[in-house]
């Protein structure tokens, strides 16, 4: 297994990286702007929640493969423009989780106890300040491990994009096999790369939700 790896680590590192970076865009469109539309959505505006609800039913039932095929194929042809499978992908899955991570955000501020504004307005603070201060602290201590979870899923959907030619770590793989055919080595490391890169953050999940829940009232 190693000497595969030692032999073809130029391909093998160029797949990590690339799988890396469509998981890093990948997060930084999806928690930024999820937790922006999930307070938006969460606090001020009933059309903004609707949306993301049905956004998000939208993802339940569309499968993220069908998804990423009818944004690399069907949609571009009928728009007559061709984009970088590596951009669609960043569009697709970009999206899906952005659509989650706001999911996420506006069902937890439901849960919120009035008495927590009600302390705010008492303190003499204002709407933003109660926000800013005491529900997104808090709030952001409650989601973190579902947030965290969804990008462990996220990173396991950049395999698909293997389908639509981007050169990610599983198509990478799949080529080094073709050339050396030893399937128990060249998956085997793929194994290994998964288990290094998601059992210290399903850890770190498990670790947090003991230490940091907070239960309300």
């Amino acid at each position: 297994m190693f000497e595969v790896l030692i032999q073809y680590k130029h391909l093998f590192l160029a797949g990590f990286l690339t799988t890396i970076k469509l998981w890093a865009l990948i997060i930084i469109i999806g928690i930024p702007l999820g937790i922006l539309l999930g307070v938006i959505g969460g606090k001020y505006s009933k059309t903004i929640n609707r949306l993301v609800s049905s956004l998000k039913f939208l993802t339940k039932v569309i499968p993220v493969l069908v998804l990423l095929f009818w944004l690399h194929y069907p949609f571009q042809a009928l728009l007559g423009v061709v984009i970088n499978p590596f951009w669609t992908t960043i569009i697709a899955l970009g999206f899906v989780n952005l659509i989650a991570v706001a999911f996420i955000i506006q069902s937890e501020l439901k849960l919120l106890p009035v008495a927590y504004s009600e302390a705010g307005m008492t303190l003499g603070m204002s709407k933003k300040q109660i926000v800013r201060y005491i529900e997104l602290p808090i709030l952001m201590k409650r989601v973190i491990p579902s947030v965290s979870l969804n990008q462990a899923t996220m990173l396991e959907y950049t395999l698909f994009a293997s389908l639509i030619s981007v050169p990610e770590l599983f198509r990478v793989a799949q080529s080094i096999n073709a050339m050396v055919y030893d399937p128990v080595s060249v998956y085997s490391l793929l194994v290994l790369f998964f288990v290094v890169i998601l059992a210290p953050l399903h850890l770190f999940i498990t670790w947090y939700k003991k230490r940091s829940v907070i239960e309300y009232d």
